[in-house]
């Protein structure tokens, strides 16, 4: 890597990867810098950066990966929009949010037990949209006692969080994007408190071991994308999301075959009650969607897709 590249004192877009130690790199000359991507191509090597690096006049944007030490800057930073990651730890003061009002993005990653008070000052970031969560070694994720109050994307990943703190996630008021990543929620069973996600349009899980999905059309009112990734446990879409008009795309990735077959018995139900509007498309990424159930004989699938047929029949006659 140059040391050169410091030199460039009109650039203004810097991204690249590398796994060599910046550190000594005099990044402070580059005073005309808006954007800044930067990440090691070998996990095994995380990178070594300035502690300064927020401190560039015109930076509004950066990318760094989740293990490099980033820390909020000392002095208000208005400029600021996109920071990806921010590591936080135990051993940290508590980040103080307000240095940055005016942050749009911002992925945080979590290395050891926080209180939820921790990360209290995010309700100060009223400009905030998209928020990140990922967890590394930690016993226990807590969420936030407050949330920014006009967040509209949220992705959660292996925090490992109970369902009934879903509860809370459904109270942020312009949430309209939840990604659920490897295990960011567990438990068997999840059924949404009575005020649901009532903005909520698009929904992802992945990596779950959710068996049982006791939801209605009234939890998920405008729900409009649901995708479903090696959800291995969960056998049915639940039926009464025959009922959610603006759901317009089913995506099943390696599932059992009778979640494909819940899923096209309710896009055949809302077939026949549309007039007009676009159907509902259920699409099958991968090959394993098709396989069998292990512990179940074809007999027993299709006694499990008649009774999904009746109960959808109980929805609409």
């Amino acid at each position: 890597m140059p040391r050169e590249i410091t030199d460039l004192v009109h650039l203004r877009y810097l991204a690249l990867s590398t796994i060599s130690s910046l550190y000594e790199f005099r990044f402070f000359k580059l005073k005309k810098l808006v954007t800044f991507i930067v990440t090691s191509w070998m996990e095994k090597c995380p990178l070594q950066l300035p502690c300064d690096i927020l401190d560039l006049p015109q930076l509004r944007h950066l990318h760094v990966d989740k293990r490099c030490s980033q820390y909020l800057p000392c002095l208000v930073k208005k400029d600021l929009q996109t920071l990806y990651w921010l590591k936080v730890a135990i051993s940290d003061a508590n980040p103080n949010f307000e240095m940055v009002p005016n942050l749009r993005e911002l992925g945080i990653f979590i290395e050891g037990q926080l209180a939820p008070s921790y990360l209290g000052s995010l309700v100060y970031l009223h400009r905030l949209e998209k928020l990140k969560f990922e967890v590394g070694r930690v016993e226990h994720f807590y969420l936030p006692t407050g949330f920014p109050p006009n967040l509209k994307k949220l992705t959660l990943r292996y925090t490992y969080l109970p369902w009934k703190e879903m509860d809370t996630i459904g109270k942020l008021p312009h949430l309209e994007v939840l990604k659920l990543k490897d295990f960011a929620f567990c438990g068997p069973t999840w059924e949404p408190s009575k005020q649901g996600f009532r903005k909520l349009k698009a929904l992802l899980i992945s990596c779950s071991n959710l068996k049982h999905w006791n939801a209605s059309s009234n939890h998920f009112p405008v729900l409009e994308r649901l995708v479903l990734r090696y959800c291995w446990e969960l056998k049915q879409v639940p039926i009464k999301f025959a009922k959610i008009g603006t759901l317009n795309l089913i995506v099943l990735e390696c599932c059992y075959s009778s979640l494909v077959s819940s899923a096209m018995l309710i896009s055949s139900a809302k077939s026949g009650t549309l007039m007009g509007k676009a159907p509902l498309l259920v699409r099958k990424v991968g090959t394993k969607v098709e396989l069998p159930i292990i512990e179940s004989s074809e007999e027993e699938m299709m006694k499990a897709d008649k009774s999904v047929l009746k109960n959808l029949k109980k929805l609409f006659w």
